[in-house]
């Protein structure tokens, strides 16, 4: 290894790093805190780093090649685990700026500046955390490198490495809840790994360049749709603002003009979700009843028209005969054909409508929300959320991810409901990267989120939004009902694994043999003098009879409350449950 790193040696560093991070993620996911089935931090800041040096092999100079390298962590992070690793990453690119070659006074000014953003990144830093661990590090590389300023890299990595792994030792001592569980913290292990497998590099272990990197899922996708019915493929959305308007008579009538209705609303405002063949007739209907705003009108044949030419194409290659070969691409043109007159004609209709209602104005303010299952995003989308985002636990988008959810976004201003407290840090990142007011409502927990958009308003702005969805947030009592993958013990209480658990706000709280045993022992711990209403969420485990069943047992136990059943499809808990 020489003294100096040069470009190659930089770019080795790096990607050795990142291979050996994604090479031992699912140990570093083992170490959950809890032994339930969300851990993720190893995958997150596998995901984080791959990003991070996609790009390093096309880059000739140091200083833009840790520009590059800091920029993808950013897009990339996932989790609170992977944001604190691309501030760490983004100062350490600072600490580099004007250095053509890197050597040890270099490396530890670069690592004390990342430690200094990523401890400025987080609110209330905790230590015995990944944060800890940096710091470690870094003080250990600046007092050797004040000692001998002229020492090899090799050695301050060396260094650095054994600082670090004492630190991550240490972590149960200083976070009680990790002694409890039994081991170190999981993002602190995931740095020490970056750092062995960046050593391991430099000593000349081969990685291969550029590192293969998964393909990027889409996380982002707009609003459901129920594109089954090609007859009925405008999904149209618009409010009323008007006087004295008898809601129930125009649900009435609006029944026989389409499907997947969502009308909701009083005398004086009301908000209509409709998929209807004829969106012109709606909208003329509804201008009796008042003013029109917020129009917006989807063509669901538009959006998924590739997929129904793959799936023609794919239909035919598999029942094609040899002999026949050209009869198939003679039904894909046709197909082709059809399809292109269909748009052509509801391009028209579009036009047509657009010209009757004149410009019509983006709304003032916009939801992005993160959703897990396909109940969940149903229920967001018919409450008024614009994009959603796929994750949760498990499967933490990107801030890139929830930054193309914003910029999708047709609004002037948008409010981003994270839904998971592994989440909120990924979406500020976003929020800071966007090009339009963006504000954060750190929604912790799914059932937070919906009871937020209760109070969503597409006509106040963005910060008088998160405003009244934080206070409708913070009313609402969450739990979860999920299973223990592995034996543990947490605060005095012996675990097993198929143990069901009961979380109360994201802490066990109940361990018990079954889901009903677990549900009527969690619910009491929630309920306070203003409860009235329990409403359980079922996962894809769980049928909707099943369901039904546990809420009639429910019913019995709690006679004095309303209880709610609705489909949220989440993967990991078997139920969602909220308290109000």
């Amino acid at each position: 290894m020489s003294k100096l790193l040069n470009i190659s040696e930089f770019i080795a560093f790096f990607v050795g790093a990142s291979a050996n991070l994604t090479a031992n993620k699912e140990q570093i996911n083992a170490l959950n805190v809890f032994p339930v089935p969300d851990g993720d931090t190893g995958t997150n800041m596998g995901l984080t780093m791959s990003s991070a040096v996609k790009e390093l092999s096309e880059q000739t100079d140091i200083p833009k090649a840790a520009e590059r390298l800091a920029h993808g962590a950013l897009l990339g992070a996932r989790g609170n685990s992977g944001v604190i690793l691309s501030q760490i990453l983004r100062g350490f690119a600072q600490g580099l700026d004007g250095c053509q070659q890197v050597g040890a006074v270099d490396f530890a000014r670069a690592m004390q500046k990342g430690v200094e953003l990523a401890y400025k990144s987080v609110m209330r830093p905790v230590e015995g955390t990944i944060l800890t661990v940096a710091r470690k590090m870094a003080e250990a590389s600046g007092e050797a490198v004040a000692v001998n300023a002229e020492m090899d890299l090799e050695n301050l990595l060396e260094l650095m490495l054994a600082q670090g792994h004492q630190a991550l030792a240490n972590t149960p001592n200083q976070l009680p809840v990790l002694k409890q569980a039994g081991v170190v913290d999981s993002g602190a292990s995931g740095l020490v790994a970056i750092f062995e497998g960046g050593l391991r590099a430099l000593r000349g272990e081969e990685f291969e360049l550029p590192l293969q990197v998964e393909t990027k899922a889409d996380f982002t996708k707009q609003q459901a749709t129920g594109t089954q019915n090609l007859v009925n493929h405008y999904c149209t959305e618009f409010f009323i603002h008007g006087q004295g308007i008898d809601v129930e008579a125009y649900r009435r009538h609006l029944q026989g003009m389409g499907e997947s209705q969502v009308i909701v609303g009083n005398a004086t405002v009301v908000k209509t979700h409709i998929h209807t063949a004829d969106p012109g007739a709606v909208l003329s209907y509804a201008l009796q009843f008042g003013s029109l705003h917020d129009l917006k009108i989807d063509n669901m044949k538009d959006q998924h028209r590739e997929t129904l030419l793959d799936e023609v194409e794919k239909e035919q290659a598999q029942t094609a005969q040899p002999e026949l070969k050209a009869e198939p691409e003679a039904v894909t043109e046709a197909s082709a054909a059809d399809l292109a007159g269909v748009m052509d004609n509801a391009a028209e209709a579009m036009a047509e409508v657009f010209e009757e209602l004149g410009p019509v104005e983006l709304p003032l303010c916009g939801a992005v929300a993160v959703s897990s299952g396909s109940g969940l995003d149903q229920i967001f989308t018919e409450m008024g959320v614009n994009t959603l985002v796929s994750g949760g636990q498990s499967m933490n988008p990107s801030a890139e991810d929830i930054l193309q959810a914003i910029n999708n976004t047709t609004a002037q201003q948008v409010v981003v409901l994270p839904n998971n407290s592994n989440i909120v840090m990924a979406a500020n990142q976003a929020s800071q990267l966007a090009d339009k007011p963006v504000v954060v409502v750190p929604s912790k927990f799914i059932t937070q989120g919906i009871a937020a958009m209760m109070n969503f308003d597409p006509e106040s702005s963005a910060e008088e939004n998160a405003e009244t969805m934080q206070q409708a947030a913070v009313l609402v009592h969450s739990g979860q009902i999920t299973y223990a993958v592995r034996d543990s013990q947490f605060d005095g209480q012996e675990i097993h694994e198929g143990d069901i658990l009961g979380l109360l706000e994201g802490t066990i709280a109940v361990v018990e043999a079954s889901v009903q045993e677990t549900m009527l022992k969690l619910l009491p711990q929630m309920f306070d003098d203003d409860t009235s209403l329990i409403t359980l969420l079922y996962g894809e485990g769980v049928t909707e009879d099943e369901a039904e069943a546990a809420a009639a047992e429910l019913a019995e136990s709690f006679p004095d409350y309303e209880i709610e059943v609705q489909l949220g499809g989440q993967a990991v808990y078997h139920y969602l449950l909220a308290v109000e």
